[in-house]
């Protein structure tokens, strides 16, 4: 029968021509998304996802058409239809459909959909042991706090990654003092150095819910938490490092570039806070 979506509130094969070549998300990038991840047919914070989609939908003066009640049990009915229990749960709003003019158009119905796909597998050692980064210009614009569509940046940040062997890459800025990490393509960037944990501050970069997450959690585990601009020296002089989403969690960094971090291995302070996410997760599925 093939896998189904949720498109503007009816569910519908994912074969089916649905979406506009006028809509504004494929003609502007006027658009916001989220990545929520399913497990055993559940979904982890998902609130919180929805709640910051809604927020970044009223800065950019876009309707939100739908509740977090409809939303959560619209994605419990993906889940049933495809028989998916374990995977990546996709959300995007546009602006909708319009004639291709720069202003906000008027009287437009947002375009919303959902697709559930299989959690993408990924070799274990990615936990155990840690992957390689690698730095990348940041060359996004002043808007990096929504969760915007308009990833060509975070796109070509991928795919150098993808060229260096590497698992990610590491954004980076600078100013009168040096290069400085923001965050990854997909990720947020951690290190840990005299047992404090250090994080770049939300100085335009996406506040993560897996990143406020792992930050309570680091506050529960009695370390001392920093959230503050993080050199790229500072970073490959740590003892040990991290980066987290939605679907890498708390992933150890053991190389960026050719220089090795921790002496190749997974620190303790990141295996305390792998564990402390695994059972955090189990009790915030939705």
């Amino acid at each position: 029968m093939g896998r189904q979506i949720f498109f503007n509130g009816g569910f519908h094969k994912e074969t089916e021509k649905l979406l506009s070549i006028q809509d504004r998300g494929l003609c502007f990038g006027d658009g916001l998304f989220e990545v929520i991840r399913c497990v055993d047919g559940r979904f982890l914070l998902f609130a919180k996802h929805i709640g910051r989609m809604r927020d970044s939908a009223a800065f950019l003066r876009m309707d939100f058409p739908y509740s977090t009640e409809e939303l959560l049990e619209a994605c419990r009915e993906l889940s049933r239809r495809n028989g998916i229990l374990d995977g990546e749960l996709y959300l995007e709003i546009t602006r909708g459909e319009a004639p291709r003019y720069h202003p906000f158009p008027e009287g437009v119905r947002p375009t919303f959909f959902i697709v559930l796909i299989p959690l993408r597998r990924m070799p274990e050692d990615c936990w155990s042991v840690g992957v390689k980064t690698v730095t990348f210009q940041d060359s996004r614009g002043g808007h990096c706090h929504l969760k915007s569509i308009n990833l060509l940046p975070n796109v070509l940040g991928k795919q150098y990654a993808k060229e260096k062997g590497a698992f990610e890459a590491l954004f980076c800025r600078e100013d009168g003092l040096g290069k400085y990490l923001t965050e990854g393509p997909s990720s947020t960037i951690f290190c840990v150095r005299g047992g404090a944990l250090i994080t770049p501050d939300l100085d335009n970069i996406l506040p993560g819910t897996t990143r406020q997450c792992v930050l309570e959690l680091a506050r529960k585990e009695g370390l001392e938490v920093h959230e503050r601009r993080l050199y790229l020296q500072e970073f490959l002089a740590a003892d040990e490092a991290f980066i987290s989403s939605t679907v890498s969690e708390v992933m150890p960094v053991v190389q960026v570039d050719e220089a090795v971090l921790s002496r190749g291995r997974k620190g303790l302070v990141t295996a305390r806070l792998q564990a402390a996410y695994t059972a955090f997760k189990k009790d915030h599925l939705e």
